[in-house]
């Protein structure tokens, strides 16, 4: 069973080059969601809300304890809706977020595959200036998970402020995402979530096309009262025209951590 998480990160490669380097003809005729008045962007980074991607194809792998782990194969798509809903000084339309997760996750002689848990997010962006951008919205994590050990059994709401700011002539930027997921129904033999993240980014341009992030992804679990931190450093490229590739090895540690150590590929086309 030690073979089925590489299998299925070459599968997931193999499919993820195959859609990026497809003809694009009907990603042109579609309608350009960027917020009105959103200044240019840094560099195209997912990180950045206000210039949401057209799709991106992500695998992420996790290290867990005990020999354990986790990998999922995740196919986002940000699109602009509700495009009457403005105000002034703001941004037009919200800016909705889907993604669809497919999880392999070992623990023990157990192997299992399979849907994970739906995301869905929403964001409006009632603030927009040349150096500060300010975002408020809600996620959702929708419990589709084909077996218990691929989510989290629950419906779980994460209301979510992000504030940008603009340093050094537009060149570096640094986002900070906070969002409090809390369980409001599921099964009820599974744990209730209730955990605040508070995530610091701060991205730089290093020269051209290529881009670096540093983060820390704080974590306070109110049921547990145990705290975690993620760090991690991402390195990316604008490949060609609006497509993007970027890594990011992570590190996990403190006593309510989740993972040991994390590996994340994207590859995104903007719009």
């Amino acid at each position: 069973m030690s073979l089925v998480a590489p299998t299925f990160c070459k599968v997931m490669l193999v499919v993820s080059l195959g859609i990026l380097l497809a003809p694009a003809a009907s990603c042109q005729d579609a309608p350009s969601p960027n917020p009105q008045a959103t200044p240019t962007p840094l560099v195209q980074i997912e990180e950045d809300p206000t210039k949401p991607v057209f799709y991106s194809l992500r695998n992420e792998y996790r290290n867990l304890a005990g020999g354990a782990w986790a990998n999922t194969f995740i196919f986002r798509i940000d699109q602009l809706r509700f495009r009457n809903f403005q105000n002034k000084g703001g941004a037009k339309g919200l800016i909705l977020r889907f993604d669809i997760p497919l999880n392999i996750v070992h623990v023990g002689p157990t192997t299992r595959s399979g849907l994970g848990d739906l995301y869905a997010q929403a964001l409006y962006l009632p603030q927009v200036r040349r150096k500060r951008i300010f975002a408020i919205g809600a996620g959702a994590v929708i419990p589709t998970a084909t077996d218990r050990l691929l989510g989290k059994g629950k419906l779980i709401i994460a209301p979510t402020v992000i504030p940008l700011f603009y340093f050094s002539n537009r060149k570096r930027l640094l986002v900070l995402r906070t969002q409090n997921f809390f369980s409001i129904a599921g099964r009820s033999d599974r744990p209730d979530v209730n955990y605040l993240l508070f995530n610091p980014i701060f991205v730089h341009r290093i020269k051209g096309k290529w881009w670096m992030t540093e983060d820390n992804e704080f974590k306070w679990d109110w049921n547990s009262k145990l705290a975690s931190v993620i760090s991690g450093i991402q390195v990316g490229r604008i490949i060609q025209g609006k497509f993007g590739i970027w890594i990011k090895p992570e590190v996990a540690w403190g006593p309510g951590r989740s993972s040991n150590f994390n590996l994340k590929f994207t590859l995104f086309r903007v719009r």
